[in-house]
């Protein structure tokens, strides 16, 4: 792998990826553990917990058009400046938190401020980098989530912070720190440069044309079903090996399979980068709705160590292959004047997400847990829907492309190796 570019992206662009993993870093330090909080500590009911964990998600997909609208439309520097110290200021009162209402309320705004920083921040690597860097740029930010991933729970577990908020304090500090180092990284930006692109989009008529992008919309539609896949193993999974009868330590199993899930990500990720570099995009998020779909199917056989070893092996190469295409395929389908509002209508896939869990942990209620063929057989197939929606998505973008206006072709060095001048 040959990184001799990577010093050359704009500091800008360092600045997105190094606040991405410090952030990352201490998100997963404390989020995962919040139920686990606010049911033994708090004592918070199930059900109002799960919609306390729900709020998130749910506002972050409500509110992903208008996060998109505004990075077509502010200046990217304020953004970036003020959403982390929001952000971090609602993370640090979960600390002082202490009822239902105030967690709903907080992590309602948790997923508000989401949807208003992400579209910015994906804008702000699309325009400051050249454009046969950026599918490497969008690959170092995942890179960067995979890492914090990987290094938030383990440092969560040294500290032995699983039951206590104050990794909370923590992660809003860190974003406040982000927040504050924009000041320094983004100061020599042209404020009149920023103006003039504001004035450029019509924001809600940019979001009325998009009903007319069938390419994106299809795009969109058959991620969501990815994403549904990609939730399972949160939920599904790891209900199912905890709480069957056919394995001995099923959570152990699970945890050791989290383990093998970044060990494969991390470890292939630019080599897999460097085989698809010359690949149609569309081919690569299609193939990684395959391989979620039919990973799935490695439940059909007896719970045990190889079939689920291979499961996850499978599951894994999916994940990468959304995480390594998707940003810069709607990079690459947006036009220069709403790339914020594309990437801010992308986080509609997440629905994807929220009834994921949903309808996994209503198959288990229905066939129960030692049942793996009805359940996994049922996620397999609804996952693999997604891939009739990306073919379609890529067959109208086959016949549209002679039509597209230039700044919405496939730039011609993305056909190349990402990693060579």
């Amino acid at each position: 792998m040959n990184l001799r570019i990577a010093p050359q992206l704009n500091r800008k662009v360092w600045n997105i990826l190094a606040g991405t993993f410090f952030t990352r870093t201490a998100l997963f330090m404390s989020v995962p553990y919040l139920s686990i909080f606010l049911i033994g500590q708090k004592h918070i009911p199930l059900l109002l917990t799960s919609l306390i964990l729900a709020v998130n998600p749910l506002a972050g997909v409500a509110f992903s058009w208008l996060g998109g609208a505004l990075a077509d439309k502010l200046p990217l520097h304020q953004i970036i400046l003020y959403t982390p110290l929001i952000w971090g200021t609602a993370f640090i009162l979960f600390y002082f938190a202490d009822s239902f209402l105030v967690f709903l309320l907080l992590n309602a705004l948790n997923g508000l401020c989401y949807s208003l920083f992400e579209p910015a921040s994906k804008k702000v690597l699309s325009t400051e980098s050249l454009p046969e860097h950026r599918l490497l740029v969008f690959n170092l930010r995942y890179t960067a989530i995979n890492l914090g991933c990987f290094a938030g729970p383990l440092l969560s577990l040294l500290f032995n912070m699983k039951m206590t908020l104050f990794p909370y304090v923590i992660l809003g500090i860190m974003y406040i720190l982000y927040g504050t180092s924009t000041m320094f990284f983004f100061r020599d930006t042209s404020s009149n440069k920023e103006n003039n692109q504001s004035k450029i989009p019509h924001s809600l008529l940019s979001l009325w044309a998009i009903r007319k992008d069938h390419v994106y919309l299809l795009l969109l539609g058959g991620m969501s079903f990815s994403y549904f896949g990609y939730s399972q193993l949160n939920g599904t999974v790891s209900q199912f090996l905890s709480a069957t009868g056919t394995l001995a330590d099923g959570t152990r199993l699970y945890s050791i399979l989290l383990s093998v899930n970044a060990v494969v990500i991390l470890t292939t990720q630019f080599a897999v980068l460097r085989r698809i570099s010359t690949w149609n995009p569309f081919t690569v998020v299609l193939l990684s709705n395959l391989l979620l779909g039919l990973s799935f199917l490695f439940f059909l056989f007896p719970a045990a160590y190889p079939p689920l070893l291979l499961f996850i092996t499978v599951f894994s190469l999916g994940e990468l292959l959304i995480g390594a295409r998707f940003d810069a395929l709607v990079d690459e389908l947006s036009s220069a004047d709403s790339k914020g509002l594309y990437f801010g209508c992308a986080e509609i896939v997440k629905l994807g997400t929220i009834s994921g869990p949903i309808a996994g942990g209503g198959l288990l209620g229905i066939f129960g847990f030692q049942a793996a063929w009805p359940v996994f057989g049922l996620l397999s197939g609804i996952t693999l829907t997604g891939s009739l929606l990306i073919r379609a998505a890529r067959i109208k973008h086959r016949l549209a492309a002679p039509r597209l206006p230039s700044d919405k072709k496939r730039p011609p060095a993305m056909t190349g190796d990402p990693y060579i001048r």
